[in-house]
């Protein structure tokens, strides 16, 4: 059995980590943002998480640069977990697939207005796609 992705979000936030396949094994409260956040120099995390798929979505995460020249994609590590929700006879499996650069994400001032694009697909069904806009804020 196939099913199609339900929704994905982009994220940057380091203070809800979300722990899939950890802990609690399911995503925290995270909100898709269309402005990320970053301070030039300094390491952070981007996240892309997708629920729903299956089986589980290939993820891509892009970012572009406004003058055409690409910003390298940091390295990410993929996590996946699934729960069982609602009462019996009535329980639905709900799955969660998260990318994430885990704090190892850089920008420099060059990536101001950059686009993090997030594109989650499943065999037999159309892509999803979030994206997101990237403001680089200057250390002071």
């Amino acid at each position: 059995m196939t099913a199609d992705v339900d929704y994905l979000l982009i994220s940057d936030d380091d203070n809800g980590e979300v722990d899939v396949g950890g802990r609690g094994g399911w995503p925290a409260v995270v909100r898709h943002k269309p402005r990320l956040q970053y301070v030039a120099g300094r390491a952070a995390t981007l996240r892309c998480v997708v629920v729903g798929g299956r089986p589980a979505p290939t993820i891509r995460v892009r970012v572009s640069r406004t003058t055409q020249t690409a910003v390298e994609t940091p390295a990410m590590t993929e996590r996946r977990a699934s729960r069982v929700e609602g009462v019996r006879g009535l329980r639905v499996e709900r799955r969660a697939t998260v990318l994430s650069s885990q704090k190892r994400f850089v920008t420099d001032v060059d990536d101001d207005e950059a686009v993090v694009s997030c594109e989650a697909t499943v065999n037999g069904f159309a892509s999803r796609l979030a994206n997101a806009t990237i403001t680089v804020l200057c250390q002071s």
